[in-house]
């Protein structure tokens, strides 16, 4: 079993295709089935199942995957850490939407500038996906709205470590009639992102408003704009923070109310040593808004 067998198990992994698989590594595919083929008989195990020309992983492979991930990332982490103070190597790193239209350019502009031999990769998820992601070793970092508990405490998941990085005026939009929180009214639909999205939660609860009514029905959007378009339609209402609201042309006729505040955490592995995700977490700390909120 070596590093580069990992790499091309994970990459079929992904891929579920040798031919693909083959592309984004970069080698023909009868070296990429060797490859499997040879791990496959050191573990003694069968990764894949082959139907046809289909591949899926099996339970063993699936098991396996789990602990390659974090091979990998050990070993990235590994050979990182021998050059502390000039990061290097690859880097995963996620945030929410929000998070990436509003806050991210400058800190990732100043990032690129500051660690020129990291490679970043990118990826926007609601908070539930991210934070599993950072768990399952497949993203090193994220900026995530947690959820907090009937005290208000923020709840940081077992294994990882949290640095608060920004606050979020969150605001509620909807048309000038449209589904006031806690009037004892049925709410209008709620425009929002994907189950695992901590500000529709948010939403959910602030349209009951504690009356235990029947949560409004969700309309699941890919994006702020087809947020934006659904609550100009009359239909919706939707809750943003104001820092997204900020970049967008609102049409007439709609209000815009408070709805609370939301704190967007940096999330990580709490074991990671990495000088990567560390020089991130500066850099991304040098922009935080906590003190300047906190007035």
């Amino acid at each position: 079993m070596n590093h580069t067998s990992l790499e091309i198990f994970k990459v079929v992994a992904e891929e579920l295709s040798i031919n693909r698989a083959a592309r984004r590594v970069g080698r023909v595919q009868s070296n990429v089935t060797t490859r499997i083929q040879q791990l496959e008989e050191e573990l003694e195990v069968q990764l894949f199942i082959r139907e046809n020309r289909a591949l899926r992983l099996s339970p063993q492979g699936k098991k396996f995957l789990t602990y390659t991930k974090r091979m990998l990332s050990l070993a990235e982490e590994a050979r990182q850490s021998l050059h502390p103070h000039s990061p290097s190597g690859q880097l995963a790193f996620g945030a929410m939407e929000c998070t990436a239209a509003s806050r991210l350019t400058q800190p990732l502009a100043t990032f690129s500038q500051a660690c020129p031999a990291v490679r970043l990769s990118f990826t926007t998820l609601p908070t539930r996906q991210l934070t599993e992601k950072v768990q399952e070793w497949e993203l090193d970092c994220a900026l995530v709205a947690l959820p907090a508990d009937e005290e208000g405490e923020v709840m940081c998941p077992d294994g990882l470590a949290c640095q608060p990085m920004f606050v979020e005026r969150l605001m509620l939009l909807q048309a000038a009639e449209g589904c006031d929180a806690g009037n004892g009214r049925t709410a209008r639909k709620l425009a929002a992102f994907v189950d695992g999205c901590t500000y529709r939660e948010i939403a959910l609860r602030l349209l009951a408003g504690g009356t235990g009514d029947r949560p409004p029905e969700v309309q699941a959007v890919g994006s702020y704009h087809a947020m934006l378009a659904c609550v100009a339609s009359g239909s919706y209402c939707c809750v943003l923070p104001q820092s997204v609201l900020e970049l967008l042309s609102l049409p007439a006729g709609l209000s815009v109310t408070p709805a609370g505040t939301a704190v967007t955490q940096f999330i990580w592995r709490s074991e990671s040593r990495s000088p990567a995700v560390e020089s991130l977490r500066r850099t991304l700390l040098a922009t935080s808004n906590m003190a300047e909120m906190s007035r």
